[in-house]
């Protein structure tokens, strides 16, 4: 499958930014959903289409699906108010945008870009998560993106879909990433939960990007009904020869930043209690505060480490250069933005 054109939720974020870009070095054709209040000036640019709307408003973007050869969903919510409401959103936006490219008469491909976190932590018995583990989700967070697979698995007897399943994705533009690098950098502290902390499945975002084009070209489809044991169709993606934990993980973004660090890990409980004063804090305010309990959920897990195998495989993904290379790519930009 060759893609000419492409339309892309999430455009204006982080990973959809990469993604945008890339494409355009392709020759093709962007067409990108974005919130009306949305400036993203990266995306004024010869070969972009923008399209104001939200999911949540499917006559917003329907005509703008005809013609596409591939549709990359990257759009959700990484936190809200009300836990509901994210299994709402993540769920329902993604419900909409399959129903409107499977009333096409020739659907697209549809990449849904959902996450680690919907798979769930690796399976205590194991060294390695891999796609044929059953989802167990521990996160509001991730039983809202695996709401937005089964939503999908659902409608795989008419949509083609694959679904890819990053780690933790850092590099260039990264704002939540940005603030663990600042952090170490000012104040020579890497706070964390717990005395033992999870290993990490990391991907860097040029290394995801071209995983993602090549899910749209010649990725396995997910079948109808796979449930809670098929895994046809679905990706895991990650660096996956080596997992770092959290605490060598921050040692190893200082030595990027070329300055020290003292790890100073929290007692478990002072952790939750971070996290749900946040929350508090996050209701009276009316934002919702990335750091919460949810999030101490999955900074306390065993193991995040997955394998990334089967990409490999099928989709030919390889990592171009090693984790410490990758980070101080990442420190270099965030220094040159003045992210810092």
């Amino acid at each position: 499958m060759s893609i000419r054109t492409a339309f892309v939720t999430g455009a204006s974020g982080f990973i959809g930014a990469h993604l945008v870009e890339h494409l355009l070095s392709q020759g093709c054709e962007v067409r990108c959903l974005v919130r009306p209040s949305t400036r993203a000036e990266h995306l004024q640019r010869p070969g972009v289409v923008r399209i104001d709307g939200t999911l949540a408003e499917s006559h917003d973007y329907r005509q703008a699906l005809v013609g596409c050869d591939a549709v990359f969903h990257l759009a959700g919510i990484l936190a809200a108010i009300q836990p509901a409401a994210m299994l709402r959103t993540n769920a329902a936006g993604t419900r909409r945008l399959a129903d409107a490219c499977g009333s096409l008469p020739t659907p697209p491909r549809l990449v849904y870009v959902s996450s680690l976190a919907a798979a769930g932590p690796s399976p205590p018995e194991r060294a390695f998560r891999d796609e044929s583990d059953p989802p167990t989700p521990i996160s509001v967070y991730g039983r809202s993106k695996r709401d937005g697979e089964l939503v999908l698995e659902r409608r795989a007897g008419r949509l083609p879909v694959t679904i890819v399943r990053p780690g933790v994705v850092y590099g260039a533009r990264d704002a939540q990433g940005a603030q663990i690098f600042r952090a170490i950098r000012r104040t020579r502290l890497h706070i964390v939960v717990g005395f033992h902390t999870p290993r990490l499945s990391l991907v860097h975002v040029e290394d995801l990007v071209p995983m993602l084009m090549a899910a749209a070209e010649r990725g396995e489809r997910v079948t109808s009904g796979n449930g809670s044991t098929g895994s046809a169709g679905y990706y895991l993606a990650c660096d996956d020869s080596e997992h770092p934990t959290y605490w060598q993980y921050g040692r190893r973004i200082a030595a990027a930043l070329g300055c020290g660090v003292v790890v100073w890990p929290l007692w478990r409980w002072v952790g939750w209690t971070v996290g749900a004063v946040a929350e508090v804090a996050g209701r009276c305010s009316g934002q919702p505060s990335l750091l919460n309990r949810d999030k101490i959920r999955e900074a306390t897990a065993a193991s995040w480490a997955c394998s990334a195998a089967k990409a490999r495989g099928q989709l030919g993904f390889a990592p171009a250069l090693p984790l410490d290379a990758r980070l101080r790519q990442t420190a270099e930009w965030y220094s040159e933005h003045g992210w810092l």
